[in-house]
Parts: structure tokens; C-alpha cells; sequence
């Protein structure tokens, strides 16, 4: 199962109000359908088309990088512009008297394909999607929410309560990433290794990003926290605080999820931040309560509603902090506040296209899916619950999210990972007969003598799944009931022919082409076969 495998596969369109449109303003008012691009990426564009710095470019929300986008922007000044090209496309559609809001924003209409899709996986995906039509799913954050966990950096928060800024420092700016480029990469690491020698790493990092915290410590030294001000823009500040305190919230919801819901009504959704449970089905009575439930975002005033109280203790214990330690925070970029959010997750319109072949994956099949979300959910986590499984003990399941592979947890909820097996390591063993393709998408390594408890994967006709081809594309395996196997995988018993084997060509055999052999038209000295020519 995957998803985001081209940019057309994820489409997003924002929900405008035009009741903030008016007939005369200084803000003009565009939509724009972006491919390939964030947000702060088309904003630019528009600032450089109407000749304006990016500070009079507003937006109300952001929007990943993979996928076609379609967002409301506002300009400050300029000139109008109308731009149509591949990748970029904008319309201008009004004016206003003030720059966009996020309130200016209802929602959120996705279509998304999914694709590498086998029989169970279709049928899980409709039943799936009963159960969230009558009784919606948690209100969670999701991947996009930690980034700094998928990228290595963790919760720098955690540093900060403790005073460690010269590891927050460390973490923001040279944290290794599986995701990143390697010349990024290469960078980090001379960061790490030259880490305390402030002078070489000015000149290693010569303009590139860290060059002015590391210039502050140089003259500053020790002064990690006036580093940290001065090479980390305060929007990164605040989207590692927004990352922690989503961690909080999860935390708190997942506790009132596991106190609504248990046994074989209790499922789980995998998550870069830990194992999420979530409900297969749900009363009338408690889906109308949850309806009308919030639940508080950890900040300045938590401490005056006692539910919140009882669900967030537990949980700041045992992270080592105490409430009042984090909610009385007061350094720039790091300055946390409450906000409600709703508890529960009904998406709208949600249906799904008939199943069509995937030109991508042979033998597979893909759907199309369309729902729509209010403002600020996640719709991944909408696809989790669709492909979640839908019974207990059930063989493991993996989706792919672009590059990133998510396998569920157990029905404990025990998280389970990708194993990554490098690809020397895996054809060695595959020439040794150890290394077994698990079900589904997922690959990881057998011992010998290991056990295999689980059930045989079966191919899209029901029967066992064939052997795998070896790794040059050729043949099946020797076992292969199927069909001959080639030649690169009959073993070394097979010589190749010796020179003097081959029977060299007689003579006659060398002889050229006469010219009435030749296929360019009739020899002068043979008649043609279609009769004389006039």
C-alpha cells in the first residue's frame, strides 16, 4: 500500500469564505494551484511576479510539498498578475481590506490515490470506511505534526525545560537525517565533529545555515541561548514547541480513547510519535458526547478546567517536567498556548472510486478516495484508519507515505518499524536461502534456523505467493513449479561450451550477397516477377 507515489496521486484545495472579500481594499486576492511546491515556495513566487518583499504575502495554512495544492493568498501592494504555467498556476479573485486569515479557511477537500493495492486490501478499505462514516475517528496530529522525529532532531522542548540549550542548539542545526541530501548531510557531520571549535566551524560554515550562531559563540562563548535566538528563525522555534505540545495532547486523548474503548473494539494506528488507539465502533450515546467534546492544547490556563488537569498529570509526570514548569516558559519562539480542539474526527463526503489497475505496480490494483476535513486535521491519518486491520492477529501490514514506510502495531499496541536490511547484506543472504519477502510491502531479514509463525502470504488469485525473482531480473527458483528456469539460476553444474564445441562456419556459408540476392529491386539479368515494365 502507498500513497504520494507522484505528485497527482495527493491533491489538496482549500475551503475559501468570500464573505472577506469586499469591493474596495489594498489586498488583492489570489487563488493559486501549486505542483511541487510549499507554501512558503508559491509565496515567493507571487512576491517576486508583483515586485513585493514576502512579508506582504499572507497565507491561512500550510501545505506539503508533494502533491497539488490549492490555497487563497493575499498581496499587499503591487501589481496585479495573472500566472499560468506547469507547476504553477495564479488567478486573482478579488480584494480585501486585510490580509488572509487561517479563519478565513473552512476546511479542506482532499483526493487521494492509493496505490499497490491486493484483494484484502480493497475489501479492508470499504468496510473500513462504514465504520468511519457512522463513527468518525480521534482527532490526533499526525506525522506532518514531528517532522524533527522523522528528521532525527526529537523533542528539543525536552532540553529547553532542562536548561541543555547547547544540545537544542547541536540538535536543530546538525541532527543526522535518513531523509536529508548528502551534501546536507556531509555538512552535519563536520558540524559534529568540529562541535566546540567555534573558529573552524565559521569557516567551514561560510554563509551556510548555522554561520551566525556559530559567529555569536565565537565572540559569546557559552552563550548558547543567545545562539540559538540568533541562528534559528523564530518560526522553527515555534514549530518544534507546536511539536511537543501536539506530543501532550496525543498523549492526553489517547488516555480518554483507551478509558472509552477496550478489547476487541480497540484498535491501533500507527505514528512516528508512538502507537495511536482509536475505536472500531462507537455507541450513539458516546459518539454524541464526543461530538460536543474539547480538549485543551497544554498552555497558560490549563490549570483552571479540572479534566484537563487529571488527563495531562499523569503525563508531565512521567516526562520529568511539572505543569507549571511548562506553561510559565518565556523565551522567544518557545512561548506555549492553550487552544481547544474538537476530540472527535468526522470526515465529510468521504467515498471511493472504483478500483482501477495500478500503472505503477503490475498485478496491483489503486483507489481513488475523496473526503473532507475541517481546518487543522490531518487527512493521513483518515487513510491509517481506512487500511487499518480489521481483525485481531492479522498478518502485518506496512504503507509506504512517499519515502517513509509505517507498519501497525500489534493488538497490544506494541509499535512495530521498517527493518531496514542493506542491499549487499540482503543479496548474500538471498543467495543462502535465508532472506524472506514478509507480506504485504514489508522485506526484513530471516536468520536461519529462525521460525515463521505467521501465515503464508498469498497472491492476488488466492493461492501461495511464487518465489521471488534473484536479483539480476532473471529466473525463479529451482523449486519453481511454474515454469523452466533460466540459465543464471541453474547453478554452476552447467559449463559453458568449450571454443572447439562450436562448429565453425563452412565456407560456402561466407560467401557475399550477389546482387540479384539483393532485396533493393530486380537484377538486370533475371526477369522481374511482376512482368515487363512499359
Amino acid at each position: 500500500m502507498r500513497i504520494l507515489r507522484v505528485p497527482t496521486d495527493f491533491r489538496v484545495v482549500e475551503q475559501f469564505d468570500e464573505a472577506m472579500l469586499s469591493r474596495q481594499g489594498e489586498h488583492l486576492v489570489y487563488s493559486v494551484s501549486s505542483r511541487g511546491l510549499n507554501t512558503a515556495e508559491s509565496a515567493a513566487r507571487l512576491a517576486d511576479a508583483a515586485g513585493v518583499p514576502m512579508d506582504s504575502v499572507s497565507y491561512a495554512g500550510q501545505k506539503p510539498k508533494e502533491g497539488v495544492a490549492g490555497q487563497v493568498f493575499s498581496v499587499h501592494g503591487g501589481e496585479p498578475i495573472s500566472m499560468r504555467g506547469f507547476e504553477f498556476v495564479a488567478r486573482r479573485i478579488g480584494v480585501a481590506d486585510r490580509p488572509v486569515q487561517a479563519s478565513d479557511i473552512t476546511g479542506n477537500a482532499y483526493e487521494i490515490v492509493v496505490r499497490d493495492l491486493q484483494g484484502d486490501d480493497m475489501r479492508r478499505l470499504r468496510h473500513n470506511m462504514a465504520q468511519v462514516r457512522d463513527g468518525g475517528l480521534p482527532s490526533y496530529f499526525d506525522d506532518q505534526r514531528f517532522g524533527c522525529l522523522r528528521h532525527g532532531q526529537g523533542y528539543i522542548l525536552r532540553n529547553v525545560l532542562r536548561g541543555r540549550f547547547d544540545l537544542v542548539l547541536q540538535a536543530v542545526i546538525a541532527a543526522p537525517s535518513p531523509y536529508g541530501a548528502e551534501m546536507v548531510e556531509r555538512y552535519k557531520a563536520q558540524i559534529r565533529e568540529n562541535w566546540g571549535d567555534w573558529r573552524r566551524l565559521v569557516s567551514i560554515s561560510n554563509g551556510r545555515r548555522g554561520k551566525s550562531a556559530f559567529e555569536h559563540l565565537l565572540a559569546n562563548e557559552g552563550d548558547f541561548l543567545g545562539a540559538l535566538r540568533v541562528g534559528v528563525a523564530s518560526r522553527e522555534r515555534t514549530m518544534h514547541l507546536y511539536a511537543y505540545q501536539s506530543h501532550l495532547f496525543n498523549r492526553a486523548l489517547a488516555s480518554k480513547v483507551r478509558q472509552l474503548v477496550d478489547g476487541e473494539n480497540l484498535a491501533w494506528l500507527p505514528c512516528d510519535e508512538g502507537s495511536l488507539p482509536v475505536w472500531r465502533e462507537l455507541s450513539a450515546t458516546d459518539l454524541a458526547r464526543l461530538a460536543e467534546a474539547k480538549l485543551m492544547l497544554p498552555g497558560p490556563g490549563m490549570e483552571n478546567d479540572p479534566e484537563t488537569v487529571r488527563l495531562y498529570a499523569p503525563i508531565f509526570e512521567s516526562e520529568g517536567i511539572t505543569m507549571e514548569q511548562f506553561c510559565s516558559l518565556d523565551i522567544p519562539g518557545f512561548r506555549p498556548i492553550a487552544e481547544e480542539r474538537p476530540v472527535l474526527m468526522q470526515p465529510e463526503y468521504l467515498r471511493a472510486a472504483p478500483a482501477q489497475d495500478d500503472e505503477y505496480y503490475p498485478r496491483s490494483r489503486k483507489m481513488r478516495v475523496r473526503f473532507t476535513l475541517p481546518r487543522g486535521q490531518y487527512p493521513n491519518l483518515v487513510l491509517k484508519r481506512l487500511l487499518m486491520p480489521t481483525e485481531s492477529d492479522s498478518r502485518r501490514l506496512c504503507m509506504w507515505i512517499s519515502r517513509h514506510p509505517l507498519v501497525w502495531p500489534k493488538d497490544d499496541g506494541t509499535p512495530q518499524v521498517f527493518d531496514r536490511v542493506p542491499l549487499e547484506e540482503r543479496r548474500s543472504q538471498r543467495a543462502k536461502g535465508s532472506y524472506d519477502k514478509r507480506d504485504g510491502n514489508h522485506r526484513s531479514f530471516k536468520r536461519p534456523g529462525e521460525g515463521d509463525d505467521r501465515r503464508p502470504a498469498r497472491d492476488d488469485r488466492g493461492g501461495e505467493r511464487r518465489p521471488a525473482r534473484d536479483d539480476r531480473g532473471g529466473g525463479r527458483d529451482r523449486s519453481n513449479p511454474w515454469g523452466r528456469p533460466k540459465r543464471d539460476d541453474r547453478g554452476d553444474d552447467r559449463r559453458p561450451p568449450r571454443q572447439d564445441d562450436r562448429r565453425p562456419p563452412r565456407q560456402d556459408d561466407r560467401r557475399p550477397p550477389r546482387q540479384d540476392d539483393r532485396r533493393s529491386g530486380p537484377s538486370k539479368d533475371r526477369p522481374s516477377p511482376w512482368g515487363k515494365r512499359d
